[in-house]
C-alpha cells in the first residue's frame, strides 16, 4: 500500500488532509494522535530524543489538565445558576426592595412606594417621570436625617389627574447644608408576582417591570405599594 508522506513543522502525517487547520482548537486526542504519528513516521536513523519526547509528552499532561480544569468550573458554574434560580423562584409571592429608579403601576389608579437612602441629612425633592421622560410630578419633602426613607406616591400628577397604568421612573435630589447635591440610593419595593431566565440573567417582575436579582435589597414581610 503506497502511503503519502506529509512533513510539516516537526510534525509527519499520512495525507494533507490530516494536517489541522489553521484557526482549529486541537484537544487532547488531537495532540495525542500528532505525537503518535509523530514517532510512528520519525527518521530511524535521527529519533526524538528523550528531552523532545518529555517535553512533548509533559505539554500533553498540561493540556489534559486544563481541559478537565475547564469542565469542572462549567460544572461548578451549571450548579451555582440552578442554586441562583432555585432560590429566586422562592422569591416569588414575597415582598422586596430592589435599587432601581425605573417602575410601573400596574393600574390607573395605583400607587407606588419609592424608597432612597441618604447618607447625610439632606433637603430632598422627588422628581417622577413618565415613559418619555417627561417630568409629571414634583415634591419638594423637605429636610430629612440620614438614613432610609420611602415617599409613597398616589399615582397623581401635578395637576392632581391619575398617571395611569404604565413605566415611569424618579430621581431623588438630595442637597446637604453646604448646598451641594448629595448622592442617593434609588429603590422600589413591592412584590414579586414572577420571575423570568433571560440567558445567565435573573429577573424578579414586581408590578410589570423587571429587575435583576443583582438589585434586591431586602426581603420584606408586608407588602407596600400598588
Amino acid at each position: 500500500m503506497n502511503i503519502n508522506v506529509v512533513k510539516t513543522t516537526g510534525a509527519i502525517y499520512k495525507s494533507e488532509q490530516d494536517i489541522p487547520k489553521v484557526g482549529e482548537k486541537l484537544g487532547k486526542e488531537d495532540f495525542l494522535k500528532l505525537l503518535i504519528t509523530q514517532l510512528r513516521y520519525q527518521d530511524p536513523t535521527k529519533p526524538m530524543s528523550n528531552e523532545q519526547f518529555i517535553a512533548q509528552t509533559a505539554e500533553f499532561s498540561s493540556l489534559e489538565q486544563m481541559q478537565e480544569m475547564n469542565s469542572n468550573i462549567r460544572a461548578f458554574i451549571e450548579s451555582q445558576q440552578r442554586i441562583s434560580k432555585a432560590s429566586a423562584i422562592s422569591l416569588i409571592g414575597k415582598n422586596v426592595t430592589v435599587n432601581k429608579s425605573a417602575f410601573s403601576l400596574s393600574s390607573d389608579k395605583a400607587s407606588a412606594n419609592l424608597t432612597y437612602n441618604l447618607p447625610k441629612d439632606a433637603e430632598v425633592t422627588v422628581t417622577i417621570f413618565n415613559s418619555l421622560n417627561k417630568v409629571i410630578k414634583s415634591v419638594n419633602l423637605g429636610k430629612q436625617n440620614a438614613g432610609t426613607h420611602s415617599y409613597l406616591w398616589d399615582g397623581k400628577t401635578n395637576q392632581n389627574s391619575h398617571a395611569g397604568k404604565g413605566d415611569y421612573s424618579y430621581k431623588i435630589t438630595a442637597k446637604g447644608a453646604d448646598g451641594k447635591e448629595i448622592v442617593t440610593n434609588n429603590m422600589v419595593s413591592g412584590r414579586v408576582n414572577g420571575i423570568s431566565f433571560e440567558g445567565n440573567d435573573l429577573l424578579l417582575s414586581i408590578a410589570g417591570s423587571f429587575y435583576p436579582l443583582s438589585a434586591l435589597v431586602k426581603v420584606s414581610p408586608d407588602y407596600i405599594g400598588g
